[in-house]
Parts: C-alpha cells; structure tokens; sequence
C-alpha cells in the first residue's frame, strides 16, 4: 500500500517536472508587451519634455503618478496608472530587467490572460497599500512585479514539491533582501512592494494554475475571491476616510485660506487637522507653520508661541525662527534674539535673521 502510494506519488511527481519543462517552449508575449509600454511611456514624456520645456516630474504626475490627493479628488485612475511610468532611465532600466527575469516564467506557469489579470491586480493592490500609508507621489512597476513573486510563492501552494526543487529558498530570499533595503532606504514605497506582494498571491489564488487541482478548502477560489475583495474595499475605506489623506483634504484648504491671508480661517482649520493628530512629519511641520503664523497674526500670541515650540521639536530651525518672530512682534526682544541666534546657528534659510538680530541690538 505504503510503496503504491510512494510510485503515485513519484509518477505525479515526474508528470509535474514534464509540464513545467512544457512551459519553457511558451512565448512570453505579455511579459514583452509590459516592457515595451514602459519603454515607451518613459520615451513619450522625455519627448514631450523636450519639445514643451516642462519638467519630466512634472509630466510624471500630469501623466498619472499615484498622487493622493488626485485620487481623493476622484482621479481614480491613478491605482493603476503608476505601474506602466518610471522617476528615471535607471527606474525603469531595473523594473524592466526585474520583469524579463521574473515575467515569463510566471506567464508560462499561469498563462497569458491569468498573467496579465494577476499584473495588474499586483499593480492596483501595491498602489492601494501606498495610498493608504504614504502621502508621497510614487511611480513604478515594482509593486506589480513583486505579484509575480507572489504568485510563484502560491505556486507553492499548489506543487509544494516542484517550488522547493524549481524555487524555494532563492524566491524567499529574494523578497527578504528587496524588502529589507526598501525599509533601510526613504526614497523606495515599500508599502507598494507589500501590497503588490499580497496582490498577486491573492490574484494568482482566484485564478489558479489548475482548475480541477485538488487543495484543501481555504485555498478554494471562492475563498481567494473573498478575501481580495475585503482587503480591497477595507483599504479603500481606510485610505479615503482615516490617517494621513483626512488631514491631506485639509490641509488644502488651510493652504488656501494661507494664500488668500485668511488668517482666523487658517488658523481654526490648521487647530482641527492638528486636533486628528496626523502621523506623518511633513503634514505637521506645514500644519504647524501656518497656524503659529496665524494665531500670532490674529493677536493670539500665547498659541502662536505653543504651536512654534512645537514645531521647533520636529523642525528646530523653523521653529525657532518661528518663535523669535512671534516674540519681536510682541515687544519681547530679548526673547526674540535669543530664537533667532538658535535658528541662525542651525542655518535656518531666512535672509531677515541678521537683520533682526541687528535692529534688537
């Protein structure tokens, strides 16, 4: 019985290893086809960059970079559009090496229409993850070859014993280095690595390589079905309504009210994005900025000063700056020179500071 079961076993064995030589013979059309889009999109914007004189940036964003206010303004779009654009020759010259070398044998496993259905499911969920945790504009097919890593990993799922032989350890140590310098270094939307990751196991689970394989019951279709449709909708939700994008909304119209010196205006609207307490360093030094300036407009100086020592905690030489300001608009001098040197001493970027250090003196 047991020697039965070990010759099934084997036979099932052989017949696998046969089918994953088979997809060697298939063409990768879909995989090439993505690398030429990317090529091209990033030649289209150099081309209309040097035709119009506009920045390449500039073009990035117009042309569909993930941008979250955008999309909380109903730019949609903008979950997919990130994946076919690149910051730079050298962005997109990894992306698209990382998408010949891990492309077609995704595709070949999976097929053309389920590779291409598990890209762009990648792509949407890595930009979905981006937009819910980072406020900064991205750009990239990364997330959406980090599916494909994901969908080799359920591959694992489904012919555990062909991924240790084929796979294995080379596809775990891949996503733990790649993730590991994306945390180490600022410049790299890890977020969009994770949740293109999650994507394309996700993706390749509703799909399948194999409809009539037999796996166990939480790895059925309808399952994979459901639970990217619960991430996807609970991310959304998350991304429109909490953190850092609620105080992005606002923190437009505090800009506006900046603008137009609407002071009282832009001091109540910087108190209540302060009052969600945002997360992100950025929002708050802004935030901060305008609503000191405000209240010590305003004639609420004993607020202005709170909201300038705090941001002296986040940005030292603002708000020092920000301080010594206050205080000399209040008549305390020796206060207010004491500020300024600080903020000299960090090279704060304001022309005035030996100014008014000189006219206290």
């Amino acid at each position: 019985m047991d020697d039965n079961n070990m010759n099934y076993n084997e036979d099932n064995f052989t017949q696998e290893r046969r089918r994953i030589v088979a997809l060697k013979l298939q063409r990768s059309t879909i995989t090439y086809l993505l690398i030429i889009i990317n090529v091209a999109m990033w030649a289209l914007l150099n081309l209309i960059s040097l035709k119009t004189g506009r920045s390449y940036s500039e073009l990035l964003i117009e042309f569909g970079a993930k941008l979250n206010i955008n999309i909380l303004n109903g730019q949609y779009w903008r979950f997919i559009t990130p994946i076919f654009l690149h910051a730079d020759f050298t962005h997109l010259l990894v992306n698209c090496y990382s998408l010949y070398a891990v492309g077609p044998t995704v595709e070949r496993i999976y097929g053309h229409g389920k590779f291409l259905f598990i890209y762009l499911i990648a792509g949407f969920m890595g930009s979905l993850l981006s937009f819910m945790f980072s406020i900064n504009p991205s750009v990239g097919a990364s997330g959406a070859i980090f599916g494909l890593l994901g969908a080799l990993l359920y591959f694992g799922v489904e012919f555990p014993k062909l991924f240790k032989v084929y796979f294995g350890r080379s596809i775990l140590t891949t996503l733990a280095i790649n993730l590991a310098y994306g945390f180490m270094n600022t410049g790299i939307d890890n977020y969009g690595h994770i949740g293109g990751l999650i994507g394309g196991f996700l993706a390749s689970g509703i799909v399948k390589i194999k409809d009539n394989h037999k796996i166990s019951w939480y790895s059925s279709k309808i399952v994979f079905i459901v639970l990217t449709i619960v991430i996807g909708v609970s991310g959304l939700i998350y991304g429109f309504n909490y953190g850092n994008n609620n105080a992005l909304v606002k923190l437009e119209e505090l800009y506006k009210h900046d603008s137009n010196q609407n002071w009282k205006e832009a001091a109540n609207v910087g108190e209540e994005i302060l009052n969600q307490k945002p997360t992100n360093k950025n929002i708050n030094i802004e935030v901060l900025w305008i609503t000191a300036r405000a209240e010590a407009i305003t004639g609420n100086y004993d607020k202005g000063i709170e909201y300038a020592k705090a941001l002296a905690r986040l940005s030292p030489k603002d708000g020092h700056y920000m301080s010594g300001i206050i205080y000399y608009d209040m008549g305390q001098l020796e206060l207010a020179r004491e500020e300024l040197k600080k903020a000299k001493a960090l090279n704060a970027p304001y022309s005035n500071i030996d100014e008014l250090i000189k006219s206290i003196e």
